[in-house]
């Protein structure tokens, strides 16, 4: 899977805007990185991890901070992640609660795989790469595991901290005490993997918020979450890849199979599966595109044209007068 395949949840990118609200205005930031500003409120949205790789390494560089991860879960909400903090809070232990992270892991990212493995004194959560192209920031795994941090110390009845150890394969940063206040125990850098380390003996403790009525119902939700992006999976790799290869002149079905990893006849397979083509989806991704353009730009018909992949500009003027009954310019002038 390229790193157009693999995605995050879309709500994500909030608290990152907030985060850099000092340093520049969040609508040129999405611009920058090619983010769509109206699907970062919806937590039915994804996002592809090489965008938001783009948007980490940015607030990074707008921010002079190598530790903007820490930031940004300042402004982090229970809704930026779907129903999974809801889920999380009312697990009736830690060791619940992390099962259920590793098992809706992809509500959050597709591009990471979590696994649990257990030593006589430590439960391990460690964090797995899918493939080598499409790695995610630090930045996002710093927040996340920073996330789990908090939310462990916040649920332990004994208010102990259940993290014994941390490593993270990100180098050390300048200033370490951040990451040492937050975490509160030993931690190494440029490790082989990311891991969080919890202590076997606070692990099984009751969490005094537990509640197995709201997790059923969290769960559900998230399972109904999963199921809906998964089967579109395909659908929208090919969208994202068709936004970025439409520039450059007609979109073939061989360039964008070629883009995602795999072969023609294997796209033309999956789709079908999903009872639809790979010309209905060029289709449908033009005539939204075009509209788009036409009402919120002021580029012109002819830069329209090519920014949509048509070879010239009755060519698109045809499939705009199919999908609407009207001329590209008429249409404009009608907003």
């Amino acid at each position: 899977m390229s790193g157009a395949t693999h995605t995050t949840i879309a709500t994500w990118v909030m608290p990152i805007l907030s985060a850099l609200q000092p340093y520049s205005d969040g609508s040129k930031l999405l611009a920058q990185v090619n983010i769509d500003s109206r699907c970062i409120e919806d937590a039915n949205q994804r996002i592809p991890i090489d965008k938001m790789t783009r948007l980490w390494r940015l607030a990074e560089e707008l921010s002079g901070d190598d530790c903007i991860g820490l930031e940004v879960i300042k402004h982090v909400t229970p809704t930026n992640f779907h129903a999974l903090v809801y889920a999380h809070h009312a697990s009736s232990s830690m060791r619940e609660s992390l099962e259920r992270i590793k098992k809706f892991s992809d509500v959050v990212s597709t591009a990471v795989r979590i696994e649990i493995t257990e030593t006589e004194e430590n439960v391990i959560l460690s964090w797995h790469m899918v493939d080598d192209i499409s790695q995610p920031s630090h930045h996002a795994i710093d927040s996340f595991m920073a996330l789990i941090a908090i939310g462990g110390q916040q649920l332990s009845k004994e208010k102990s901290n259940p993290i014994t150890a941390v490593q993270l394969t990100r180098t050390a940063p300048k200033d370490t005490s951040r990451h040492e206040k937050h975490y509160n125990c030993p931690i190494s850098y440029d490790a082989e993997r990311c891991e969080m380390h919890f202590s076997q003996q606070l692990i099984d403790l009751p969490i005094p918020t537990g509640n197995s009525e709201l997790v059923r119902i969290n769960e559900q939700v998230l399972t109904e979450y999963l199921a809906r992006f998964r089967k579109n999976d395909i659908v929208r790799a090919v969208y994202n890849s068709l936004i970025d290869l439409m520039p450059r002149g007609e979109p073939t079905q061989e360039k964008v199979a070629s883009q995602l990893g795999t072969s023609c006849r294997s796209l033309h397979r999956k789709l079908k599966e999903l009872d639809t083509s790979y010309k209905v989806i060029v289709d449908e991704t033009r005539q939204h595109l075009a509209m788009q353009y036409l009402k919120q730009s002021d580029l012109s018909i002819t830069a329209i044209t090519y920014q949509l992949g048509f070879l010239d500009s009755s060519s698109f003027a045809r499939s705009f007068r199919r999908w609407t009954g009207l001329s590209p310019s008429e249409f404009r002038n009608h907003q």
